[in-house]
């Protein structure tokens, strides 16, 4: 009897894992199906013929290097009217006098200075305010000073379709490098990337990133700029975008040309915190999104725990087809959205690479209960 018992136990946790794993890759397909597809067969809709001027706008502290490097490349655009408003926020390198320099050459060069002070310490939302009350025209654009523009077709594919309380998404890859790091960095992104975009597609815009996204001056004074979320130190693009998107028309640019190039970390130290100020403000989002992203990492984790437990079972054949129908799916649907969005030689490591930032991504969340991520510097 107590053998039967043992025996009945067994099936019937397995069943019971199975019917876990059943259900993940459910999941996992509808969100592959449903939103991430989106990408993959997305034909940007026709395009404004009338360049309305746009104001390019860059927070930036001790830039001085990334703007002696990538200024110029933004000036070089291929656009009949455009300024640039650098807010240089409380820098104490030579980052003033680059600046100067610059505006000798650039008549479209508009600076903004904020001074130093021990009585009060702010985040960059006073430096993006101040840079959007200072710029010129309505229409606005925003990048930051480590990033460069993948083409002189920048600010045309970004401002092509701007109208009235428009929020125009783009995307940020990181260059190219040597090394394993390189590649994470580069495919969390990409990954990041593909579910906003697609989330966006569906009508589920909730994040955006501030190295590339446009939007009008009178949709960011309709919520009273970052009034609502302004304590909180990060979060001027993604809980921006989550409050305002709601009343926004909003769609997404993914052309090559239209992406901002940005330089990846090389010590895995300096992307831990940096990924660590990123998770400070998804717990802010509208409860809508923070379920369905909540889905999504839990599937995933549920999916591949199960997996590794059927596969010694007697059920090892349908965690294996079941893996491989999920692994199918996602390397159909990913294939040209990574291409396009500079990850194409990442996609065999698909895999591997998901796994390792599945294990991350905890870790880095939870050591926020512990250490407090850096603020603006």
């Amino acid at each position: 009897m107590f053998i039967m018992a043992l025996v009945d136990m067994e099936f019937g946790f397995e069943a019971l894992v199975l019917l876990v794993f059943a259900v993940a890759v459910v999941m996992q397909l509808f969100f592959f199906l449903y939103f991430f597809i989106r990408l993959a067969v997305y034909k940007p809709t026709s395009q404004n013929v009338k360049e309305t001027p746009v104001s390019v706008i860059i927070a930036a502290r001790n830039e001085e290097r990334n703007l002696l490097i990538n200024l110029p490349k933004i000036f070089e655009q291929d656009y009949p009217d455009f300024e640039v408003v650098v807010v240089n926020d409380r820098s104490w390198d030579e980052t003033a006098d680059v600046l100067r320099g610059f505006q000798k050459k650039y008549s479209n060069l508009h600076v903004i200075n904020i001074a130093e002070s021990t009585h009060y310490n702010h985040g960059k939302k006073l430096a993006i305010t101040l840079g959007i009350k200072g710029a010129k025209f309505d229409h606005l654009l925003f990048t930051d000073a480590d990033c460069h523009p993948a083409s002189d077709q920048w600010i045309r594919k970004m401002s092509s379709c701007l109208k009235s309380k428009s929020l125009i998404l783009g995307f940020s890859p990181y260059e190219r490098k040597k090394g394993l790091l390189n590649k994470i960095i580069r495919f969390d992104a990409v990954q990041i990337g593909v579910q906003y975009l697609s989330f966006a597609l569906a009508g589920m815009p909730y994040m955006g990133v501030g190295r590339n996204m446009s939007y009008e001056k009178d949709l960011f004074f309709s919520v009273s700029g970052f009034k609502s979320h302004y304590h909180i130190k990060s979060g001027d693009d993604d809980l921006f975008v989550n409050e305002v998107s709601k009343n926004a028309n909003v769609n997404v640019v993914v052309d090559p040309a239209a992406q901002m190039i940005s330089i990846p970390e090389t010590n895995f130290s300096n992307w831990y915190n940096q990924k660590r100020r990123h998770f400070t403000t998804a717990k802010h989002y509208r409860n809508l999104h923070k379920i369905f992203l909540s889905l999504l990492s839990v599937s995933l984790l549920f999916m591949i725990v199960s997996f590794f437990i059927l596969i010694f079972t007697r059920f090892w054949m349908f965690a294996a087809v079941g893996m491989g129908v999920r692994l199918l799916v996602q390397l159909l649907v990913l294939r040209k959205p990574m291409k396009t969005m500079g990850g194409g030689d990442l996609l065999i490591f698909t895999p591997i690479i998901e796994l390792v930032i599945l294990f991350l991504n905890p870790v880095i969340y939870f050591s926020n209960f512990i250490l407090k991520p850096s603020k603006w510097h």
